[in-house]
């Protein structure tokens, strides 16, 4: 049966019922990569909004505003003036939230921990939603490379110097679509050894790490300063095609309301006695937009 609307009766959740059953085997999604690749802020306590203040990049060597030079004997003249500018993103935090009602004949009648199971599903539902929101906002960077392409070493080097002539502070991330790592047109190609495709140069040989990484473990964790992520919560570009980008963390902020220790998931129960059923809901608030856009860099590049 397809996830809908429906409460969580003995007839959906059939699975353990009235049986011995091994081990519960629930689905997830994989999700919390970006929380730790962003800016994140929680909301003081009484407001809702939390406000990203963006300095302004400075030129020093601008003849007018820029650090002045002064000759030998002129210790007096007076300085450069310039200005400390400031613009203000505004994340005005929104709940994202999901329920599942489950009844008690199928919570108690269930040889799993139909509950708790219940509760973890809903929690990384929400966690997978903020995945695929901060990933929709690598579309929005004004650099990007790829487009005609397979994901390679080359085009990971174009992003790198995207992000260093605008002087994005290291580290760099790089979240990719799983096809975009692997697969035909990934950057797995690149691995010397492995039938090539058009747009695989055969950069990672036999005698680098890269290539051991990739045949021994089955992921690389960092190329050249960039650390690597995947998740299929990037999102599609045109047919065939995957957005995953590079970035600073100072290329998107997110504000949110911190339920403890960090955690913008909540997980609350309500009772009805009435209907003999229990109410799970997942609640996360949070919103997040674009800091400094020339922090980060689209990588769109062919999975298929």
């Amino acid at each position: 049966m397809a996830q809908d609307q429906t409460v969580t009766d003995v007839g959906v959740a059939a699975g353990g019922l009235g049986q011995t059953v091994a081990a519960a085997i629930v689905q997830f999604n994989k999700a919390s990569v970006m929380p730790s690749l962003i800016t994140m802020s929680a909301a003081p306590q009484g407001t809702s909004t939390v406000r990203f203040p963006i300095y302004t990049k400075h030129d020093p060597t601008d003849a007018n505003f820029g650090v002045d030079a002064q000759a030998s004997g002129a210790e007096d003249t007076i300085a450069n003036l310039t200005n400390i500018e400031t613009t203000a993103v505004d994340c005005t935090v929104l709940r994202n939230a999901i329920r599942a009602e489950i009844t008690d004949l199928s919570a108690h009648g269930n040889a799993d921990s139909l509950l708790v199971n219940a509760g973890m599903q809903l929690g990384n539902d929400v966690a997978r939603k903020f995945d695929v929101d901060m990933c929709s906002l690598l579309d929005g960077f004004a650099t990007a490379v790829g487009h005609d392409d397979g994901l390679n070493f080359g085009l990971l080097m174009d992003a790198v110097a995207s992000l260093e002539s605008n002087d994005a502070p290291r580290p760099f991330a790089g979240v990719f679509h799983p096809k975009q790592m692997y697969g035909a047109n990934g950057l797995s190609n690149e691995i010397g050894g492995v039938a090539a495709v058009a747009t695989s140069n055969g950069a990672f040989t036999a005698a680098d790490g890269v290539r051991q990484q990739f045949l021994g473990d089955g992921f690389v964790t960092s190329i050249a300063g960039i650390n690597l992520f995947t998740t299929t919560a990037v999102a599609d570009g045109a047919t065939g095609r995957k957005r995953g980008g590079v970035f600073a963390k100072t290329a998107i902020g997110c504000g949110y309301i911190d339920f403890g220790g960090g955690n913008f998931v909540q997980m609350a129960t309500e009772r009805e006695e009435a209907y003999a059923k229990t109410t799970l809901v997942a609640n996360a608030y949070y919103k997040a937009l674009e800091l400094v856009d020339l922090h980060g860099v689209e990588v769109d590049t062919e999975v298929a």
